[in-house]
């Protein structure tokens, strides 16, 4: 997301319904809910809890992916350990051989003509940063289930974060 406008409209889509039944949801009409996301007749922008509200009935992270990349941190998915197996690992370890073999792949096309411009350098960004989630998440898992299975206890949480070494907070963003 560039701005938090952006996440809200892309919140509102991924809403059944869109940006009315969004409005509805918050309780307010649907003209109020375009002027506080335009900013018009004399509105101000939504305040943290509406935006918080907005993500929780939209079920997405859009909201904590905006703040996360705000602070040039990555927002990860905790792995349930229930859904964990040596399959899994496999699945993810692959998943993440794709992601950055497409990230080569661009940095290689950018790379053609001799240099990289300001979109070329963004598409990059973006794409690493891909990579770099799917890389976390597959560490997580691996000691997520390994470190539960030796142990034979703990909540997958706290036995992940604690094995895992990265530098997390309570939520599972990463300084990048």
């Amino acid at each position: 997301m560039v701005d938090l406008k952006s996440a809200v409209k892309a919140m509102c889509k991924a809403f059944p319904g869109g940006r009315s039944a969004m409005a509805g949801a918050l309780g307010i009409s649907e003209t109020k809910f375009d002027n506080k996301l335009y900013q018009k007749n004399g509105c101000r922008f939504f305040e943290l809890d509406e935006l918080q509200a907005i993500e929780d009935l939209s079920d997405t992270n859009l909201l904590a992916d905006y703040f996360a990349k705000r602070r040039g941190c990555l927002l990860i998915d905790r792995p349930k350990f229930e859904e964990l197996d040596h399959v899994e690992l496999y699945s993810r370890s692959v998943r993440t051989a794709a992601a950055r073999g497409h990230v080569d792949q661009i940095i290689a096309l950018a790379l053609e003509d001799g240099f990289i411009d300001e979109s070329e350098a963004e598409e990059i960004e973006i794409y690493h940063r891909r990579h770099m989630v799917a890389r976390e998440e597959e560490v997580q898992a691996l000691t997520s289930l390994l470190s539960r299975k030796k142990a034979g206890k703990g909540d997958a949480p706290s036995v992940q974060l604690g094995a895992s070494g990265a530098l997390t907070n309570q939520c599972g963003a990463i300084n990048a």
